[in-house]
């Protein structure tokens, strides 16, 4: 493992998804000027304040994407996200993780894989760009899991309360992720529960239970939240 001769390593956004990012910025600007300049109940005023804002708000996303960073030398890996910055020194970093993106299911143009850093309270960390769209992740992980053996000090444990939250912090994540996959795959089978009582005759009681509200909003709720329940038991049990 190549260890912390290796660095420093900068990571950010590359030039292709810079580009990509930028058109689908100027796309959404030119479908809000579709909508907002055909003659309508705003006034002009209010149609230039919606496009001055939206032109702000996407102005500063893109500038704020484009300083995202990762940085890695031998004192510690510095953060710049959208709105922060961190810095974790090696001697706190409780782990580097290659983890996968529950997004990518639903987002066909988003990263698979996604690094994390963990701090010494189990704050858990996205390292950006560090990703499969931008690097080799396992050999950009490779190299900084060898640089954290070897800057971290001899003296260096694992704390067993970061341990903890860290745990029960991913058991909560992937427990959500669980419930929204479970309220997607359950809304078919809720529609035509809803559905029921259009075409089958059934008492009364039953028939004002299954209204379109009762199944479909409440159906979802429930579903879940026992899903996402029994994912969090479930993955505190096996640790």
């Amino acid at each position: 493992m190549v260890g912390y001769e290796a660095l420093p390593r900068e990571y950010r956004m590359k030039r292709s998804r810079m580009r990509a990012f930028l058109w689908a910025i100027a796309l959404s600007m030119l479908g809000l000027f579709a909508v907002v300049l055909p003659p309508d109940d705003l006034s002009a005023s209010v149609k230039a304040g919606i496009l001055i804002a939206a032109a702000a708000l996407m102005g500063w996303l893109f500038h704020a994407t484009l300083r995202c960073s990762t940085v890695a030398d031998l004192k510690a890996i510095h953060v710049r996200g959208m709105a922060r910055r961190r810095r974790l020194a090696w001697e706190d970093i409780q782990d580097i993780r290659a983890e996968a993106n529950p997004a990518a299911a639903m987002q066909s143009d988003a990263a698979g894989v996604l690094v994390h850093a963990y701090g010494r309270d189990g704050s858990k960390v996205l390292l950006p760009f560090l990703d499969d769209q931008h690097v080799n992740v396992e050999r950009e992980l490779g190299i900084l899991l060898g640089a954290w053996e070897e800057l971290r000090g001899a003296d260096w444990a694992p704390s067993p309360a970061a341990a903890v939250a860290i745990g029960r912090r991913n058991a909560r994540q992937q427990a959500v992720w669980a419930g929204l996959a479970a309220v997607m795959v359950g809304f078919i089978p809720l529609t035509v529960l809803a559905l029921l009582p259009l075409f089958v005759d059934l008492p009364g009681w039953l028939e004002s239970l299954l209204n379109p509200f009762t199944v479909l909003v409440l159906g979802s709720l429930l579903l879940f939240a026992l899903t996402a329940i029994t994912s969090y038991r479930k993955r505190l049990r096996n640790g």
